[in-house]
């Protein structure tokens, strides 16, 4: 099968993308398996197969060790997990000022980098992320939030996917149903004036499958809204466990 290689603006991030399956770990948190075999599993499948996610027949990266090593921090937090983080806002470095790319490609250069696509698990890091777009005068940026509706989502319990079938692709953690708007950070309106996620453009064929944050597009606030993955947008990277232990195990004596 012949392989098409696509030059993007993202130069100097990442090189090129190959026509293959792109596969990608859904609610790894979830599996009856212990700690250390969830955590193994886990791993395994954001690295090199995955699990079930195809997008437009592209792949994600693996990360870079000296992208990792030298990647751009603008700032650390710790949730109230304990779990510490650091991030790279992409309206914040020039390089990446004011470059826009659909969901997989601000995956991707995250991923380059021993990062991902934020996952925003807590409503105290939802609150520090949207205070940096307020800070920035963004629009709206991408999250790592994806919609299950691909194959291997047909599990009763992520029916229907609308409702049950959002998680956090950059670490496998569920997303609470949409219906209970205590467990997310859904806009009450949208496009249609309908409560997020709307789905508003699969009359068009294109399903609203990523979840990005928009900065009072509605005059409704900071709020999480479904939208479809190739429109083009800021990103924030956050720091992934995987990627980096995945590069500190191969490249011993690395400084990360």
């Amino acid at each position: 099968m012949n392989q098409t290689i696509r030059r993007t603006k993202t130069a100097g991030y990442i090189q090129r993308f190959e026509t293959n399956t792109v596969v990608q770990s859904v609610f790894i948190l979830h599996l009856p398996f212990t700690n250390n075999h969830r955590k193994m599993l886990r791993q395994i499948l954001l690295l090199i197969v995955g699990a079930a996610m195809v997008i437009a027949q592209r792949r994600l990266a693996l990360p870079d060790p000296r992208s990792c090593v030298n990647r751009v921090r603008h700032a650390t937090y710790r949730d109230a997990r304990g779990v510490t983080h650091s991030y790279f806002f992409s309206w914040e470095h020039l390089p990446t000022r004011n470059l826009e790319v659909d969901w997989l490609d601000a995956r991707n250069i995250c991923r380059r980098h021993c990062m991902d696509a934020v996952s925003l698990e807590t409503p105290q890091e939802n609150e520090f992320i949207k205070q940096r777009i307020v800070r920035g005068n963004v629009r709206y940026i991408w999250t790592s939030g994806r919609k299950c509706n691909f194959a291997g989502c047909d599990r009763q319990d992520l029916q229907p996917p609308n409702i049950n079938g959002w998680f956090w692709s950059g670490s496998g953690a569920k997303i609470g149903p949409t219906t209970q708007r205590n467990t997310g950070d859904w806009s009450h309106t949208g496009g249609f004036g309908q409560a997020q996620p709307d789905n508003r453009e699969a009359a068009q064929g294109n399903d609203e499958s990523c979840l990005s944050i928009l900065n009072n597009f509605y005059n409704d606030g900071i709020k999480w809204h479904d939208v479809a993955c190739h429109h083009v947008k800021p990103f924030v990277c956050e720091d992934s466990e995987e990627l980096l232990n995945f590069v500190a195990s191969r490249n011993p004596g690395i400084r990360l």
